[in-house]
């Protein structure tokens, strides 16, 4: 009992610690600019935004890199393929709740990718008349968890001063409330199509492996 009870009291000390202190930038083992991600594909062509994001405040600190680009299809539908390699990820829906949207919590989603299939988070965020679908997933040394894992082995790599690959993929489709099927859809056919030019070494990073 004295045992669970130091540990407990150690777990909370590197809590209240990680929160207190002023917070450096995160560092990793940077593998993002490593990634072959095609701008073009049979279906797809992609346009780099990731200049467009100023991420040089303070308050974005938990993120190392970032990988944003704009794909277009050839029936001008449109969606951002967003990746984050960061310390700590934060929620979607609390992010653009703060901002004043409206959220609508939608069930996962299965998508296909370089020859496995995986479960991804979906919602549906609305600001007067403009929404978007966002369908993302977390992976963390190749492997794909779901928000309490996610919390655990950052607590975990804190404490032991271990550094980790972990990224937020993340796809932002414009659409109306009645066509989230549809975008659904596009968020399908684009993911099989990006993840059959990416370097199979590589897919395990992004679509955690198999």
């Amino acid at each position: 009992m004295k045992k669970q009870i130091i540990i407990i009291i150690l777990i909370i000390a590197t809590i209240v610690i990680s929160y207190a202190l002023p917070k450096v930038k995160y560092t990793s083992p940077n593998i993002i600019p490593t990634l072959d991600i095609p701008s073009v594909t049979r279906e797809w062509q992609g346009r780099d935004v990731s200049k467009e994001l100023n991420l040089r405040d303070e308050k974005y600190n938990f993120i190392s890199d970032v990988f944003a680009r704009n794909y277009v299809n050839k029936y001008g539908e449109g969606l951002v393929f967003l990746m984050l390699d960061a310390g700590n990820f934060h929620n979607p829906k609390v992010c653009f709740g703060s901002s004043g949207y409206g959220i609508k919590e939608l069930d996962d989603i299965e998508l296909k990718a370089a020859g496995r299939t995986f479960k991804a988070h979906a919602v549906y965020m609305y600001k007067g008349n403009s929404g978007s679908l966002l369908v993302y997933w977390i992976a963390i040394d190749k492997k794909l968890v779901n928000w309490t894992e996610q919390k655990i082995l950052q607590l975990a790599y804190s404490m032991f001063n271990k550094e980790k690959v972990g990224l937020m993929v993340r796809l932002d489709i414009p659409t109306q409330e009645g066509k989230i099927e549809n975008s659904i859809e596009l968020a399908k056919d684009f993911v099989e199509a990006i993840s059959q030019k990416i370097p199979p070494e590589q897919s395990d990073y992004i679509f955690g492996k198999q």
